[in-house]
C-alpha cells in the first residue's frame, strides 16, 4: 500500500498497524479513514473559532499560523505547530519548504503573511 505523505527526514514515522499510510499520532489511529474524519472535526472546529468568532483585526503573523496549526493538530500530532525541518507533501500537495520558512518562522510576531514574502512565493 502507499503512503498518503512522502516525508524525507526522521519526522516521517509511521503508525503502526498503518501499513505506512498514517503519520504516528497521539490518538493511536491507524486508518486514513479516521484519520481524515479526525482532521476534518478538528479543522472544522478551528475555523469557526478563528474565522468566525475571533479573527484578528491585523496583520497575520507567523506565530498565528503557528499557534492555529497547533490549536488545530496537537491533539494529534507531537510536532503540530513546530517549525517543520522535512519536505511534507500529502495527496499530492507540497507543503511550502522549511528552507524558504527559515526566515519567516524565525521572527514570528514581526513577520506578517503576504504575497510578497518569500515564502508564499
Amino acid at each position: 500500500m502507499s503512503s498518503r505523505y512522502q516525508v524525507a527526514g526522521s519526522e516521517g514515522e509511521f503508525q503502526a498497524g498503518s501499513d505506512g499510510t498514517v503519520l504516528a499520532n497521539k490518538l493511536g489511529i491507524s486508518t486514513v479513514d479516521e484519520m481524515n474524519e479526525a482532521e476534518l472535526v478538528l479543522l472544522e472546529q478551528l475555523y469557526v473559532d478563528v474565522l468566525i468568532d475571533h479573527f484578528p483585526d491585523r496583520a497575520l503573523t507567523a506565530n498565528d499560523l503557528r499557534d492555529w496549526h497547533r490549536r488545530w493538530l496537537g491533539n494529534v500530532y507531537a510536532w503540530a505547530g513546530q517549525e517543520r525541518s522535512v519536505n511534507m507533501s500529502k495527496d499530492g500537495f507540497l507543503s511550502p519548504l522549511p528552507r524558504r520558512l527559515q526566515g519567516f518562522w524565525t521572527n514570528g510576531s514581526a513577520n506578517t503573511c503576504g504575497s510578497g514574502h518569500p515564502a508564499m512565493t
